[in-house]
């Protein structure tokens, strides 16, 4: 049987063991909640600044709205003549011209025509292009015209040719 003074020991470092490994648990757990804060808001925080950025860009993409109005056939110098029109809330930059998947740039000159890509178009304005197409082409054959923004917007069309 043990004496009472050495129960006492033995209880007295139970208890001094026990509070401490208490305090060391909660002083490991405030640490590490410390530093899921410090790396969460880091983190988040260049993702919101991020985040911000691409619905302002996503806003104004929304705001950019054109048709392709019509699509005329020019046999005699093989030659497709695409009306363009702005009809959204923003002006618009015509990057590139698409026929069947191959990429064309406008041709020809004289007013009311985009000769050269980027072309800008205002609001409610209309755009004209012409683009030259491969004479291998056969009558009635199916055109499938895209044209894009820098925005990364695009608007399609398909015409049968002539």
């Amino acid at each position: 049987m043990l004496s009472t003074s050495t129960k006492r020991r033995v209880r007295r470092n139970l208890a001094v063991s026990t509070v401490i490994a208490n305090l060391l648990m909660i002083t490991l757990t405030l640490s590490l909640a410390a530093i899921l804060v410090a790396w969460a808001g880091t983190s988040f925080g260049s993702f919101s600044s991020n985040s911000q950025l691409f619905f302002a860009q996503r806003g104004q993409a929304l705001q950019e709205q054109f048709v392709i109005e019509n699509v005329y056939f020019i046999s005699s110098n093989h030659t497709l003549r695409i009306f363009v029109r702005n009809v959204g809330a923003e002006q618009i930059s015509l990057v590139a011209i698409y026929v069947n998947d191959t990429s064309l740039p406008p041709t020809g000159s004289g007013p009311g025509l985009c000769t050269s890509l980027p072309w800008t178009i205002g609001v409610g304005q209309v755009c004209q292009l012409n683009v030259s197409w491969p004479s291998s082409w056969s009558s009635g054959s199916v055109f499938n015209l895209i044209v894009t923004t820098a925005r990364g917007n695009r608007a399609t069309f398909t015409a049968r040719g002539p």
